[in-house]
């Protein structure tokens, strides 16, 4: 290294060492998540060089919920953004989910930096594209992790400065001054690609979908291997309703990020929406299957919400993939996840399989015996299959457990009739028809059985 390279890395580095320490002047605040002792130790010794109070910026924890928990304390209190080290997997969990929540709630007040030994190109463009804003592989020198950390917090050029401006003005609804802002930022850097986005935003938000996508077809062409530009394309074909090429952006988008399973299930459901059932359902198998490998412990959440997209458009397939979220759970399973167990007996119920669909709510009636709602939805299988000594028994269980669920709809009192008629108790029949009729005087099947039994 010659002399004057060496001057210009030492000017750099004390650059980096000036905005972390003033960072942390400013009430900056570091959370590191991580089972990773060593690389705790090195930040601590990193912040530590700065002569940095390190116990008082400093939170440790091995836990993703924690994280979030800490940052639901801090960020409002925080004048700079809070700095987030998130390992990329704990306990065989990936920090994906946890990256997108803290980027959904709390956007650029927190800046987040996974942390991993090794990260393919895909799931490096996956994390990113999900709201991670730097990676850091491991092992790292402390002036590595200092510059890295200069990086995250603050804009190292003029430009930044300028678009995060751009950005803010236009989370203020000021929109002349945005663009007004945003347009300069051309004069620093000729075809400045954010800045094409910033304008395409303003532009988006007047209404003038036309130049909002002239401007985001610019920032596609500055960089191709950029994905912010296409999804912003997406977004915009979707509010104009111009389906073909939303999908012709989606697929540009799955060939660069292929991880995403997510937008596999969106190119899944647009194919559905055209009538193309085939074409759907390679790209649903194909999101399934990049979910297991990716992300373990959202394959459940992900499998519930490509079944919501499928439908009844193909009930088989729908059914298939809530069975299999279900199992994803394994042991894990509690009452926050009832919801799925009463999806599924829908969907068997609606293909006329109303003992299996009695069986899985007996399953889920393991998991929460005292639910009403549950034992409600085991009675209405039984009775529709025509086993309704059956059905009454649970009918009147659920009543025991929460008397008010009469009065959640007219199904619920019409179908409890329905039983005691077919049991022969025509009092309970006619009383339940009455209870369904006050919360619906037109509710037409609680009439008709209501006037048979007046014969």
């Amino acid at each position: 290294m010659s002399t004057v390279q060496r001057i210009k890395a030492e000017q750099a580095t004390k650059n980096y060492e000036r905005i972390v320490a003033e960072y942390f002047a400013e009430t900056g605040l570091v959370v590191v998540c991580s089972d990773d002792e060593s690389f705790t130790r090195q930040l601590k010794y990193a912040l530590s060089t700065l002569r940095i109070d390190v116990k008082t910026v400093l939170r440790e924890t091995a836990d993703f919920d924690e994280v979030a928990t800490l940052a639901a304390k801090t960020v409002e209190r925080l004048a700079s953004p809070l700095l987030v080290f998130l390992e990329r997997r704990l306990h065989k969990t990936t920090c994906l989910k946890t990256v997108k929540t803290l980027k959904k709630f709390y956007s650029d007040k927190v800046r987040l930096v996974v942390i991993s030994t090794e990260l393919s190109r895909d799931e490096m463009i996956l994390t990113h594209e999900v709201g991670a804003d730097s990676f850091i592989t491991k092992p790292i020198s402390a002036n590595a992790l200092i510059e890295k950390i200069a990086f995250a917090i603050r804009p190292n050029t003029q430009l930044g400065v300028l678009l995060d401006r751009a950005a803010a003005l236009i989370a203020q609804g000021d929109l002349d001054q945005a663009q007004r802002v945003a347009t300069k930022a051309f004069e620093l850097k000729p075809g400045s690609l954010k800045a094409h986005l910033l304008l395409g935003d303003v532009a988006l938000r007047r209404g003038d979908h036309g130049l909002a996508e002239r401007h985001y077809t610019e920032a596609v062409k500055a960089e191709k291997l950029f994905i912010e530009p296409l999804k912003r394309l997406v977004d915009l074909y979707e509010a104009s309703g111009n389906a073909e090429k939303r999908l012709s952006c989606l697929t540009r988008l799955d060939a660069l990020s292929p991880l995403n399973y997510e937008r596999k299930a969106a190119i899944g459901e647009a194919y559905l929406d055209r009538g193309d059932t085939e074409q759907a359902k390679i790209f649903f198998e194909e999101a399934r299957r990049v979910v297991g490998k990716v992300a373990v412990d959202m394959v459940s959440e992900s499998l519930m919400d490509m079944a919501r997209k499928i439908g009844e458009r193909d009930p088989e397939m729908a059914l298939r993939f809530v069975t299999e979220a279900i199992a994803a759970k394994g042991e894990a399973i509690t009452r926050a996840d009832l919801w799925m167990f009463n999806n599924r007996g829908i969907l068997l119920r609606r293909q006329g399989n109303w003992q299996e669909a009695a069986e899985n709510y007996r399953k889920a009636l393991a998991v929460a015996p005292d639910d009403a709602g549950v034992r409600y939805n085991l009675g209405v299988a039984h009775a529709e299959g025509k086993d309704y000594a059956t059905a009454l028994d649970h009918f009147e269980a659920a009543l025991a457990l929460a008397p008010d669920l009469i009065r959640q709809g007219p199904t619920v009192g019409y179908n409890m009739a329905t039983a005691y008629h077919r049991c022969r108790n025509l009092e309970a029949a006619r009383q339940f028809c009455q209870l369904s009729l006050e919360l619906d005087p037109g509710y037409e099947p609680a009439r008709r059985l209501l006037g048979s039994l007046a014969q």
